[in-house]
């Protein structure tokens, strides 16, 4: 496989893997009042340090693959961000809003009208509400 795929495989899998470990975090600190913001920032440092993790484990180093010669310095950290980001991209992707096994609200829909215009001209009309 070449390692530009092998790279992008790895970074998906990993994003993946970090968004569902962040989505269980979240669900099992989940409490009937609404999230806080410390409970937001808690949830994004275990994404920052499952990210660098994977970053450091899997060697991921995007610009390297990108056949650019540049610093470490600078590749781990921008591997590392886009790594987080696409955790949050995937969390958007799935519908998850952070975990837990909150649905997402149905949006309304119109009621259904039937119009039947029986031989002799007269208008019958039905409003049904969908389900």
């Amino acid at each position: 496989m070449d390692d530009t795929a092998r790279l992008l495989v790895t970074v998906l899998l990993a994003a993946f893997v970090i968004e569902r470990i962040v989505a269980a975090v979240a669900f099992f600190r989940e409490t009937p009042k609404s999230p806080d913001r410390g409970g937001k920032l808690q949830l994004f440092a275990v994404a920052a340090v499952l990210s660098a993790l994977a970053v450091w484990l899997a060697h991921i180093r995007i610009l390297q693959r990108l056949n650019t010669e540049v610093s470490p310095w600078i590749d781990y950290p921008l591997s590392w961000l886009v790594l987080v980001a696409g955790a949050d991209r995937i969390r958007d992707f799935l519908g998850g809003g952070g975990g837990g096994g909150a649905k997402a609200a149905k949006p309304d829909l119109p009621p259904i009208q039937i119009n039947i215009t029986d031989k002799d001209g007269h208008l019958t009309t039905t409003e049904m509400k969908p389900r």
